[in-house]
């Protein structure tokens, strides 16, 4: 594909090309008479946005509570430059302070265990307590399909095979393995069945790890890629370049590698794949992923399903009126990336706002012809391949009416990665994920 711009491409981050906004039309027929409370499950790039445009947007007609169970959210971009001490935890913490006191988002610590009610929804939380509210809208992420050896609170726990893949205690656990590792040691890590959420993405955390190898262990080490696909799946020339050419001597890339259990022994931790079984100082097993937990226990996952079905319109689901999925845990087609969460919120923030003026109105504000060909969705994202170099990936997403879908659009200027990593990508991901961070957060 012919390259994007790269300057350009920054510029595409702030607003993420991503949509409409509101007319004022829809402000007017919404009016000052009706109060629309929204709950808003989860506060990572797609709830948080997604809450702070319902207030940008909606003015002081909606009411808006974004409920998570932590108290910030510690961004899974850039997570991986944690391992090799590039940034440090404080660098990737984004706080909720913002939210609420430049637009007035109400944020509640806490789990959501159920939300029951239809034309008016009962959130209810662990704590005992409820919230009453019009529409919910689920952004909880993802959750890990279980592997055998391999589960929360078992013997062999995450705490000894880290995931590293929801960013924060797991990331720095991830960090002193590595660093722990000495001269000839290996490293052995798994990539999850597409689709899977990333950044941090596993090819990119393969060579930051490589890159740490040559660096601090002199190229003393080895790290083994265990992927249950026949090829590498994102930004494929670079990372074979990558593996191929300055980190031939590290990296081995194992090809239709489907981890089937992990065994830990004294002085290795195993994986078991249907390739061999591969040992390690250290095991970074990434689990397959299905959406959070609330998103299943709402019903709201077909039999056999990862993800959730969605109009595309609007990201409500279609399974339940009145609730909806964006981010990673819906089953759109898209990317399953922090900006792409970004993107996908201010579609779904617009269609609420609409939903609601259509309530006193005749007119489908949400599935109007002229608002349908103008959704856009963006997914964009660098990854750094050694210590001060990076490449860079961007795809646009257009609305498809024939089959309610988001499709690439396959244009030079709105789909296109970097044939090479380079310092100048380096400099510019920060520039990047400061806009994508303060469009989300501030």
């Amino acid at each position: 594909m012919t390259q994007i711009n790269r300057r350009d491409f920054i510029k595409l981050t702030g607003a993420s090309a991503a949509l409409v906004a509101v007319p004022s039309v829809l402000k007017a027929e919404i009016g000052s008479a009706y109060e629309a409370r929204v709950v808003v499950v989860g506060g990572g790039f797609a709830g948080a946005t997604l809450a702070k445009y319902l207030c940008l947007w909606g003015d002081a007609n909606i009411q808006v509570t974004m409920i998570d169970k932590n108290p910030n959210h510690v961004s899974c971009i850039l997570s991986n430059l944690i391992l090799n001490d590039r940034l440090n935890m404080n660098d990737i913490t984004l706080p909720y302070t913002s939210l609420q006191d430049n637009y007035g988002v109400i944020v509640r610590q806490g789990l959501v265990t159920d939300v029951t009610g239809d034309d008016v929804k009962i959130v209810h939380l662990d704590d005992g307590d409820t919230i009453t509210c019009d529409y919910v809208v689920l952004a909880p992420g993802i959750e890990f399909i279980d592997v055998p050896g391999l589960k929360e609170g078992a013997a062999n726990n995450f705490d000894v095979v880290p995931h590293a893949w929801i960013a924060g205690p797991q990331t720095e656990l991830l960090r002193d393995q590595l660093h722990s590792m000495q001269q000839g040691d290996t490293f052995v890590m798994t990539v999850p069945q597409s689709p899977y959420r990333c950044p941090p993405g596993p090819y990119e955390r393969a060579c930051v790890v490589a890159d740490y190898i040559k660096r601090v262990n002199d190229g003393d080490g080895h790290v083994i890629v265990l992927d249950p696909h026949p090829e590498v799946t994102i930004e494929k020339e670079t990372f074979e370049q990558a593996f191929n050419g300055i980190y031939k001597d590290i990296v081995n890339y194992v090809p239709n590698a489907t981890l089937q259990s992990i065994e830990i022994n004294p002085g290795e931790k195993i994986a078991k794949t249907t390739a061999g079984d591969y040992a390690g100082k250290v095991l970074n097993v990434i689990p397959t992923h299905k959406s959070g937990k609330i998103v299943e226990d709402l019903g709201l996952l077909p039999v056999g399903a990862r993800f959730a079905p969605v109009d595309s319109a609007s990201y409500e689901s279609t399974i339940r009126p009145g609730i909806f999925i964006i981010g990673d845990a819906n089953d759109s087609g898209q990317p399953k990336s922090g900006h792409m969460a970004n993107s996908q919120a201010k579609v779904g923030a617009d269609a609420i706002i609409r939903m609601i003026a259509s309530k006193s109105s005749s007119v489908d504000f949400v599935h109007d012809p002229a608002r349908l060909e103008k959704i856009r969705t963006n997914s964009a994202c660098y990854s750094p391949i050694t210590y001060d170099e990076a490449s860079f990936l961007t795809a646009v997403f257009a609305y498809e009416t024939t089959n309610n879908s988001m499709k690439l659009v396959q244009d030079s200027f709105a789909s296109s990665n970097s044939p090479h990593w380079n310092k100048d990508n380096f400099e510019d991901m920060f520039i990047w994920s400061e806009s994508l961070f303060s469009n989300s957060f501030t």
